[in-house]
């Protein structure tokens, strides 16, 4: 259990110094926070890996190498990993529900109708420069 908020007090630190680096450099640097927030993570998994497979287990554990591979670093950057895309999951249904209205009523609109509504505009400017011309042409008669 210790080890799972170890990897998800890693996962908060990585992604809170991606926050502040993207606040120090003038435009965004890292666009998405919550991947890149798993890169210390799995730097931090892959050294404490090394470590247990390199060194011999300690004398009054009763566990073999697997094992604690298994239950210290593959389950907590498991659980870490399928956090961090379900908080970036989640965000994205955010953004799209506070998108402008209009603007998501246009993207859901078929092309078809889109065409049409784009012909008709059309057609009711050339009618107005045609009125207009005409207009124009009967002032110059006069």
């Amino acid at each position: 259990m210790g080890a799972i908020f170890f990897y998800i007090f890693i996962y908060f630190v990585g992604y809170y110094a991606s926050n502040v680096l993207n606040m120090l450099t003038v435009r965004p640097f890292i666009t998405n926070r919550y991947i890149a927030a798993l890169l210390p993570v799995y730097g931090v998994a892959l050294t404490h890996a090394y470590v247990i497979v390199s060194s011999p287990p300690p004398q009054s554990a009763d566990m073999t190498v697997e094992y604690a591979l298994l239950v210290f670093i593959t389950l907590p950057v498991v659980i870490v990993t399928l956090g961090a895309v379900y908080f970036m999951w989640n965000s994205k249904g955010k953004q799209d529900d506070s998108s402008d209205e209009n603007a998501f009523a246009n993207a859901s609109k078929p092309s078809e109708a889109a065409h049409n509504e784009f012909t008709n505009q059309k057609e009711e400017i050339q009618s107005e420069v045609d009125s207009v011309t005409k207009e124009k042409e009967t002032n110059h008669k006069m």
